[in-house]
């Protein structure tokens, strides 16, 4: 199937970014200018770079992807920025031309990850990579240890570390103003509505034999390659790998156990399950906290939602990329929050006022208790992935901490790889120390 996306991007091809010619990387015009690859053009990749495109100082000189379409798609949104990038299919072979290079962004298929992803930091470039790091947790031990080993930086895009709003949630919500009050459980939801297996342009179509030699079989198997095992790490560590991650952020912790279930319910020709649901325990200092994570993709769920709702005794925190499903919710019998509504922490809604707490009796034949709701104030003008992007380019420029390195995102790679085999084993399976220990620089 054609969609009209893909005739569109069909004409941006064919036109002027099939003019471009390759040109050689240009010194940095200030010390401020950053001079970027692009690794893995696709349409995450290419909504990377749309991002980073809006952070002053960033040039990108290079394209890389197999597939000649992508490139060229990329190539000619760069030209309306009046930027002109050089054109590779082999990421080898960039790497060992373009010697002007002070940054990659890696966002190819997940099972190159690992190995693109290292050979960047050998060559001496600090990575921005899309998540999941890798396939295997072996294979994302092996970026850990090559940043390690090369002393270079290695972001990971789990980019609501960088979020403002969800730094306001962890900093200020949950960490100063202690609003749930001693937390129990957590809820993650990534719903998707039912889609097609992605389509392609024909008069673009790479040649079976090329695709090959890259491992794939067929056109159809490069461009739905997250359904297929040997190229993807699953659904779950597609979307449920951000809620876990957002999870073990706020409560700067890791799981203990994991217990799973799911299956192939609807896309038959599919190898992932399209449907995963795990529970995972947390031991917190102040008690355990049960976190269910739920993961499908065959109803939009009132519009492709996808939040973590936060929940303790005096209230809760569901927080989003979208603020339209950000909402805090004070329960009846905690204290007044008018205080940090007067310190900017929370805006309070206008009937909130006129919200009357129910009695313990009138709950029990309520279908629920009142809750007093509140909205978040913090505000993001900005393209989601853009503030991660920004974070990453300052602290390659020696600005600031990375707010997401490797090893801080492997501890999360570890989750989403147990859960995917807590889901085969049928089973709960317990997490052990070892689990979350990455390589060190000798390793």
């Amino acid at each position: 199937m054609i969609r009209r996306r893909d005739f569109l991007e069909a004409g941006i091809a064919a036109g002027a970014g099939l003019m471009l010619a390759s040109s050689p990387v240009r010194a940095a015009a200030d010390g401020n200018t950053l001079n970027v690859a692009l690794l893995g053009a696709g349409a995450q990749g290419r909504t990377l770079m749309q991002a980073a495109l809006l952070i002053p100082g960033i040039r990108f000189v290079a394209v890389c992807d197999i597939w000649k379409y992508s490139r060229n798609a990329a190539r000619n949104y760069l030209s309306t920025y009046k930027q002109d990038a050089a054109d590779y299919a082999d990421y080898q072979e960039m790497l060992e031309k373009e010697k002007g290079l002070h940054a990659v962004i890696v966002a190819t298929p997940d099972f190159l990850h690992a190995e693109q992803t290292v050979a960047c930091l050998k060559a001496g470039l600090p990575v921005y990579c899309e998540k999941p790091m890798s396939t295997t947790l072996d294979g994302a031990r092996s970026m850990v240890a090559a940043a390690r080993q090369t002393g270079k930086l290695l972001q990971i895009g789990y980019q609501r570390r960088s979020n403002p709003r969800y730094r306001h949630a962890d900093e200020n919500l949950l960490k100063k103003a202690k609003l749930p009050g001693r937390l129990t459980h957590v809820s993650g939801q990534w719903n998707q509505g039912v889609k097609d297996d992605v389509g392609w342009p024909r008069k673009f179509a790479m040649r079976d034999a090329d695709l090959k030699a890259y491992g794939y079989a067929s056109m159809h198997e490069m461009r739905n390659w997250r359904a297929l095992k040997k190229f993807s790490a699953g659904r779950f560590a597609d979307f449920g790998a951000q809620q876990v991650d957002v999870i073990d952020w706020f409560l700067a912790g890791t799981p203990v156990s994991v217990l799973a279930g799911g299956g192939i319910d609807y896309y038959k020709t599919h190898e992932w399950p399209d449907t995963v649901m795990a529970i995972l325990q947390y031991d917190t200092p102040e008690g355990t906290v049960r976190a269910e994570v739920s993961v499908q993709t065959t109803t939009s769920g009132d519009g492709e939602t996808t939040f973590e709702h936060f929940m303790g005794t005096d209230g809760s925190i569901k927080i989003s990329e979208n603020p339209k499903w950000t909402r805090i919710f004070r329960e009846p019998q905690a204290r007044s929050w008018d205080d940090w509504v007067r310190q900017g922490y929370l805006a309070a809604k206008e009937d909130a006022a006129a919200k009357k707490p129910a009695t313990s009796e009138e709950e029990h034949v309520r279908e629920t208790g009142v809750v007093v709701p509140y909205e978040m104030p913090v505000t993001l003008n900005k393209p989601l992935h853009q503030p991660h992007l920004e974070n990453f380019f300052d602290a390659v420029r020696g600005k600031t901490k990375l707010t997401c390195p490797a090893e801080e995102a492997f501890r999360t790679e570890a989750v989403i790889h147990k859960a995917n085999e807590a889901v085969e084993a049928k089973r709960m399976l317990l997490f052990t120390p070892d689990d979350f220990k990455a390589p060190g620089p000798s390793a």
